[in-house]
């Protein structure tokens, strides 16, 4: 069976096509869009019609390949930009009309399909650890073979960006704000994850196209490359010196980065001082990045 899953995310809408047998997933076709669906929700709560109108582009584009590659059946899924707008019933009414249903997950769910996806994906046994830093939330996901703790945070590398990362570089206030919230936002999955490290050890899982394109930078890529990707170690040292990078360059000068998409540009820098910061708060000094995430845990869920 060829399955072909959608995922209207804040930042990007991506497509997943993967054939399916036996419980095993093979991936024929993968491909990303940045339409900005989250564009302004963070301020007032309403989905803008530029964002709406090039995601309705970018998904009738989708259709169509799932189709032509005789895809078997077409699912896809909204996370925190759908979960939030005020008017998002409209958008999905209008999604409705391509023919095409849309699952708009919870945060609970969100959180727990990342780490479906992200364990699969590596394999890796005993505690982890998944750090999913979205365009508009970040999930927090801590288990074994079932979660322990999960959370899911209203902070993301477009929310941020909108309220926190204005100018260039953000100035010191903006800074020191968005360190507030984003260690009061984690203080309480902190905590947990403390008493849980006394007794065990845990792995750190980064998913999410922030993390993902933190590892492409470290890499100096210059054609992006999911093998290079998927298992590498990210350390922190790296994203610091990441961080202090784009500090002090301007968004033309982000653009021509390796390992950066030109479209991505605008917002690594509060992606990447999220990262940090939560490694920060939970004293976590690297990283293995998962090009398998909340998709593959979407399609497991549902086959």
């Amino acid at each position: 069976m060829r399955v072909a899953v959608i995922d209207l995310g804040s930042n990007s809408i991506r497509l997943l096509i993967k054939d399916i047998s036996e419980g095993f997933m093979v991936t024929v076709h993968k491909e990303l869009a940045t339409t900005r669906l989250g564009r302004g929700v963070a301020k007032n709560l309403q989905l803008d019609k530029l964002s709406m109108n090039d995601t309705l582009s970018v998904l009738t584009y989708y259709i169509n390949k799932a189709k032509s590659m005789n895809c078997d059946k077409i699912l896809a899924f909204g996370t925190s930009a759908l979960r939030e707008a005020k008017n998002s019933r409209y958008f999905i009414k209008r999604v409705r009309e391509l023919g095409l249903d849309v699952d708009v997950l919870s945060g609970q769910e969100e959180a727990l399909l990342s780490f479906t996806g992200a364990r699969a994906g590596l394999g890796i046994s005993g505690s982890v650890l998944v750090i999913d830093i979205g365009g508009g939330s970040t999930e927090l996901i801590l288990g074994k073979e079932q979660i322990q703790k999960s959370e899911s945070l209203s902070m993301g590398a477009v929310r941020f960006t909108e309220l926190y990362f204005k100018l260039e570089p953000p100035n010191t206030k903006d800074l020191e704000m968005a360190r507030t919230v984003i260690s009061r936002l984690c203080h309480d999955f902190a905590g947990y994850l403390n008493q849980v490290k006394q007794i065990d050890a845990i792995t750190a899982v980064g998913v999410g196209g922030t993390l993902t394109t933190l590892s492409a930078m470290a890499q100096e890529l210059k054609v992006y490359d999911t093998k290079k990707i998927h298992g590498y170690l990210l350390e922190k040292t790296y994203i610091d010196n990441i961080y202090s990078k784009l500090l002090t360059l301007p968004i033309g000068e982000k653009r021509k980065l390796c390992g950066l998409m030109p479209q991505r540009a605008d917002i690594i820098t509060a992606g990447t001082f999220i990262a940090k910061t939560i490694m920060e708060n939970f004293n976590i000094y690297q990283i293995i990045v998962s090009e398998t995430d909340i998709m593959e845990g979407f399609l497991l869920n549902k086959i």
